[in-house]
């Protein structure tokens, strides 16, 4: 064959096999158009957020009860708050509350410093004395048993009380609850949303929780006297939801 018949052969196949990637090419890109379209089609419908609240009494609390002491000399601060935290946790304990019940949350040991000047000099730090926290957290089960571990507590040397905080040991209940409240919201709330934009809601298609919020009323106070009545009120547990509903045709 002439060189010229086989350059024209070679570049008709070349211009064939170009023709056949395109229209691959363009086959894909429908394909995947189609596909988009598809997912987006699929998704379509009413997002909402439902909210379920359940109030409930708190049946366990948790108060902090300590000692502070300053002294020039660090033996002398740490012997005085050693002395008062014997007694408080003697006295607390007095009233069943168990040893698994009573963990220490700070103890700290402080410089007490006083900066002093010589004529031309920069300030030079001095210590004057130490200063010495020992803080213990108790647990009560029960929540009317607080105010009588507070008075124990201050009698028997605490010049701390605070950080009273509320809660409930088994919240399992009634975060279910709140959780079904919460989803019968979201149902309401979407039935709504269908009738305002006068379309009919289809099923569920998904369907999330966030975790449950469960605020605690504390009370604080930093005392040398009994506190006296301690109130726990009501504590009040929420659970959103996210849901999605489909649009029906």
């Amino acid at each position: 064959m002439p060189l010229d018949g086989r350059v024209a052969t070679a570049y008709g196949r070349r211009m064939t096999v170009s023709r056949v990637s395109v229209v691959l090419l363009v086959a894909v890109l429908v394909a995947g158009c189609a596909g988009l379209d598809g997912r987006a089609a699929g998704e379509r419908g009413i997002g909402v957020t439902g909210t379920g609240r359940v109030a409930v009494k708190p049946d366990t609390g948790t108060i902090e009860v300590g000692a502070e002491a300053r002294a020039a000399q660090l033996g002398d601060a740490t012997a005085e708050v050693d002395r008062r935290m014997r007694e408080v946790l003697a006295r607390v304990k007095t009233l069943g509350v168990r040893d698994a019940d009573v963990r220490t949350t700070m103890y700290a040991i402080d410089p007490v410093v006083e900066p002093t000047r010589q004529p031309g000099e920069a300030p030079t730090p001095r210590i004057i004395g130490y200063h010495v926290s020992n803080i213990v957290q108790v647990r009560v089960r029960g929540v009317d048993g607080l105010g009588k571990v507070a008075d124990a507590a201050v009698a028997g040397g605490a010049n701390v009380v605070r950080n009273i905080q509320f809660t409930v040991e088994d919240p399992s209940r009634v975060e279910a609850e709140a959780r079904a409240l919460a989803v019968q919201d979201a149902a309401a709330r979407a039935r709504q949303v269908a009738a305002a934009a006068g379309v009919k809601l289809g099923r569920l298609l998904s369907l999330t929780d966030s975790s449950p919020v469960r605020p605690f009323p504390v009370a604080r106070m930093t005392t040398l006297s009994a506190p006296g009545p301690i109130e726990s009120g009501q504590l009040e547990v929420v659970v959103s939801v996210e849901a999605r509903y489909a649009i029906e045709p």
